[in-house]
C-alpha cells in the first residue's frame, strides 16, 4: 500500500522543520511572510489538535492489514469526518484556507506511514510511538509557550485584534508563535533522528 524511502526521515522531518522556521520568522517579523500569518499561523495550531486526534487513527487503520480496498474506504471515512471541523473552522472564516491547511498538516502527519519509515514489522509500534510523542510535545510546548517568560519580539495584539476570539494567545499572540515554533521543531528533530535503516544501505558493523 505504501513504499519506502532510502532517507524516509529528512522526507517526513523537512516539512515540521519548515513550519517551525516559518513561526520563528512570523515571531521575529509578523509580516515578512505576508499580512495575515499571525491569525493563519494560530489557526494551524488549533488544526494540529485535530490532526494528532485523527492521524492517529488514521494510522491504526492503515496499517492494521487486511483488505486494502476497504481500508482506504475506512480511512477515507475518517478523513471526512474530520474535514468537518477544518469546514467549520473555513465557515467562521469566510475561507477555504482552513480546509487547505488542514489538508497539508494531515498528509505531513501520515508521511512517515506513506514513506515506510517505520522499520519492516513494527510499523504499528513505531506509528503509535511517534503519535504519543506528538502529543507530549503539543502538551509541553503550549505549558511552556504559556508559563514562561517570552519576549514578543515583533508580534504585539494588534495582528489578532481584528478577530472576534478572546483569550491568552489572543492577548498575547507571541506565545502561539513561541508554542508552534517549539512544537514543530522538536517534531522535526524527532522525525529527523528516527532513521529506518532497513529502507536504505545496511548499516556498518560495530568495530
Amino acid at each position: 500500500m505504501f513504499f519506502r524511502l532510502p532517507y524516509s526521515n529528512i522526507v517526513s522531518g523537512l516539512p515540521d522543520l519548515m513550519l517551525g522556521i516559518t513561526f520563528l520568522v512570523t515571531w521575529i517579523d509578523p509580516y515578512a511572510l505576508g499580512d495575515d500569518m499571525v491569525p493563519f499561523l494560530s489557526m494551524v495550531m488549533l488544526l494540529e489538535f485535530i490532526i494528532i486526534h485523527s492521524s492517529g487513527f488514521m494510522t491504526a487503520f492503515a496499517l492494521r492489514g487486511g483488505d486494502k480496498k476497504k481500508t482506504l474506504l475506512i480511512m477515507a471515512g475518517l478523513g471526512a469526518f474530520y474535514m468537518l471541523f477544518a469546514g467549520a473552522f473555513a465557515a467562521s472564516f469566510n475561507s477555504w484556507w482552513p480546509v487547505i491547511a488542514f489538508g497539508g498538516l494531515l498528509l505531513n502527519r501520515m508521511l512517515s506511514v506513506i514513506t515506510g519509515q517505520a522499520p519492516e514489522g513494527k510499523e504499528t509500534d513505531f506509528a503509535m510511538m511517534q503519535w504519543a510523542s506528538n502529543v507530549f510535545f503539543y502538551l509541553m510546548s503550549v505549558f511552556a509557550a504559556i508559563m514562561l517568560p517570552l519576549p514578543e519580539l515583533g508580534v504585539t495584539h494588534e495582528q489578532m485584534a481584528h478577530l472576534d476570539m478572546s483569550g491568552e494567545f489572543v492577548d498575547e499572540p507571541h506565545r502561539m508563535m513561541a508554542w508552534g515554533f517549539l512544537y514543530f521543531t522538536l517534531v522535526s528533530a524527532v522525525e529527523f533522528a528516527m532513521r529506518n535503516t532497513s529502507a536504505g544501505a545496511p548499516e556498518k558493523p560495530a568495530v
